[in-house]
């Protein structure tokens, strides 16, 4: 962040351990600036980064995402990429054409993971911001109740909550100019993501909050209860 082109900013970081959703609504209230930017440890910024996410507020809206590009030599890191036989029929019955845009979320709560592709142009409005690189108006966020501390451990979901929440206020906006890599790493709060029982009670939570029951939402439950019984298994 160092040599960010813009410079009128600051960090805050908090180390400290518990729920992801309570540590950043933390850091959210305290900061004093109108735009607050939250990213993870495992992603590098590009200069042009903040620079880029302030010029994208300028066009009045809410909340601002960009690429969160993952090279192929940390797709390993990530299972969704890893068994890329099984990502293609996720695309296929829980994303349809939506896959290939970035910030999407289907009629079954399905997220496309199309902000992760090298080769992405999309530049508009979204549905959601994504969870490494999410920067939102500080005072409309806390007017929708900031983060949802329902969400526990490493409080997935927690993040498309708040923007969902958020877009009643305002546009959320994707754009190419607040792009970064993201790098995942299998250390640190990785091996929370072992431990599953949190992470489908967080999805549960997540889904009957915002999406209506349909067969496809049954097929989605059933989806991503089988994945974190193979992750409980050690098979995958």
């Amino acid at each position: 962040m160092s040599k960010q082109t813009y410079r009128d900013f600051e960090i805050i970081i908090l180390s400290e351990k518990g729920d992801l959703s309570a540590i950043r609504d933390k850091g959210l209230n305290y900061t004093f600036g109108d735009i607050v930017s939250f990213i993870d440890d495992d992603v590098y910024c590009p200069p042009t980064w903040a620079q880029g996410v302030t010029q994208s507020f300028r066009k009045g809206v809410v909340g601002v995402s960009g690429p969160t590009y993952i090279t192929e030599e940390f797709r390993h890191n990530r299972d969704l990429f890893k068994y890329r036989f099984w990502k293609k029929v996720y695309d296929y019955l829980f994303l349809g054409q939506g896959s290939k845009r970035p910030g999407y979320i289907s009629n079954a709560g399905c997220p496309s993971t199309a902000s992760n592709d090298e080769a992405q142009t999309y530049e508009g409005e979204v549905d959601y911001l994504e969870a490494c690189n999410m920067s939102v108006r500080r005072k409309k966020a806390i007017d929708v109740g900031g983060f949802d501390k329902s969400y526990y451990k490493t409080s997935e979901w927690c993040e498309v909550d708040l923007a969902l929440r958020l877009k009643t206020k305002g546009a959320l906006y994707f754009s190419r100019a607040a792009s970064l890599y993201h790098r995942p790493s299998k250390a640190g709060v990785y091996s929370h993501r072992l431990s599953t029982k949190h992470r489908w009670d967080n999805f549960v939570y997540f889904q009957k909050k915002w999406i209506k029951p349909s067969l496809k939402r049954h097929l989605y439950w059933l989806w991503v209860w089988s994945y974190l019984k193979l992750k409980d298994m050690k098979m995958i």
